[in-house]
């Protein structure tokens, strides 16, 4: 064999292997989260309750400190600037935390006047979404304090836009126009959490962006983020080409530029095609508008083949 071609089959592998060792060196900013647990809250008057808060700011860091506290109705209940909730009067109250970069988080507390009292109302199944001109019927239950069931609690249904959805005595939901209602079940005077339903527009609801390479590489075409009243899709379209490198994975992502981690993006597959229209399933639980670019990133080397800003 040629000394010159055995040396190449030789390097060849290592090569390909450093096609992408170009590395983007760039700060990570990560997203600043407020969490408040639990969600609802049942006393009798004359109860404490000490709620759970923490604040992670831009940089990762606790900073639970600059957490502040408000009621919502300090007749029924108060709280502390440690977030300790005292009930004092039968009757619910919001209970809010805010944090800086405007968080807000909240808990539904409900002050009963005794034990056999409706202390909490569950909405079971209600949709995330729902496409405009279909159906849905809704169930609640109400509870007590002792978390025991409440047979025959007479349910009254309540939508915060009907213009977006109507809701029946019997707790039947018609989505009538694109937007967001907050169903309401309520027994006895104390209402539920809210249920949020976004009716979508015939067709479902889209973002679209144009891929750009990155660092001399080469990513082209359009991808799709696709929502329907069932599932969220990504499509890479007929048009889309990228350059060759190992392991590519499609990403979405929080931020324009940078190394991809688990605080700023979220993994959709390997790339399963350089060329050519492709689907991505999103997982559930995840937004149209949660990320706002698509990545084709270069695994083994933390680097960014191309990124396409969602619109």
């Amino acid at each position: 064999m040629n000394r010159q071609l055995f040396k190449y089959l030789l390097l060849a592998p290592v090569l390909f292997l450093f096609a992408c060792v170009k590395t983007e060196i760039i700060p990570e900013t990560l997203e600043p989260v407020l969490t408040l647990s639990p969600a609802v809250v049942s006393l009798s008057a004359g109860e404490n309750f000490q709620l759970t808060a923490t604040y992670t700011d831009a940089l990762g860091e606790s900073r639970t400190d600059l957490i502040e506290w408000a009621s919502a109705d300090a007749t029924v209940a108060t709280v502390s600037t440690a977030g300790r909730v005292t009930a004092l009067s039968a009757g619910q109250a919001w209970i809010v935390a805010t944090a800086p970069d405007r968080l807000t988080d909240s808990t539904l507390v409900t002050v009963v006047a005794n034990s056999n009292a409706v202390a909490r109302v569950d909405i079971l199944n209600a949709p995330a979404m729902l496409n405009e001109g279909a159906s849905a019927t809704l169930q609640a239950k109400a509870f007590n304090s002792n978390n025991q069931e409440i047979n025959g609690a007479a349910i009254v249904w309540s939508s915060s836009n009907t213009s977006v959805i109507s809701v029946s005595p019997g707790g039947v939901l018609n989505a009538l126009s694109s937007g967001t209602a907050a169903i309401t079940a309520t027994a006895d005077g104390v209402g539920s959490l809210p249920a949020n339903i976004q009716v979508l527009p015939p067709g479902g609801m889209s973002r679209s962006g144009v891929f750009s390479g990155n660092s001399g590489y080469t990513v082209k075409g359009t991808a799709t983020l696709q929502q329907s009243a069932t599932a969220l899709t990504l499509t890479l379209g007929s048009d889309f080409m990228a350059s060759n490198g190992p392991m590519l994975g499609v990403y979405l992502a929080k931020s324009a530029s940078g190394g991809l981690s688990a605080q700023n993006s979220i993994k959709l597959g390997n790339l399963t095609a350089n060329n050519g229209m492709q689907t991505y399933a999103v997982p559930a639980g995840v937004g149209l508008t949660d990320y706002d670019y698509v990545v084709i990133y270069c695994i083994p080397f933390n680097i960014r083949f191309g990124t396409a800003s969602l619109l």
